[in-house]
């Protein structure tokens, strides 16, 4: 249950996943501090990642970006993954919380994603 977690949960190790993925940094007096460019990433990648399981949003691959990992002009990109990366490629806009993040939040977005 959720007081048994918090009571006993190992928080040192919780701490440090959290600062291996660069969401918590220390400044220089070892304080710690939210990393809010790359929390703001994991929140867009959180929000976009499984988008793309609803069939009626899937893309049709345009003339100009094919061929597209395995796809053809004019096919519907069924693979939710590779859909989603081809919006993040050539519609970024439609994504606005991907859109509005910085080009190496976005990459490392599109990479985990």
């Amino acid at each position: 249950n959720r007081i048994k977690f918090r009571d006993q949960g190992n928080w040192d190790h919780f701490q440090r996943l959290l600062l291996d993925a660069k969401l918590l940094t220390r400044d220089r007096w070892g304080k710690l501090k939210v990393n809010e460019k790359r929390v703001a990433a994991l929140l867009a990648l959180t929000a976009v990642h499984d988008i793309m399981k609803m069939e009626i949003i899937l893309p049709k691959l345009q003339d100009e970006h094919a061929p597209f990992h395995g796809y053809a002009a004019h096919d519907t990109i069924g693979d939710h993954d590779i859909a989603l990366a081809y919006v993040m490629d050539h519609f970024p806009s439609l994504l606005p919380s991907f859109h509005g993040l910085r080009k190496e939040e976005q990459a490392s977005v599109h990479f985990t994603q």
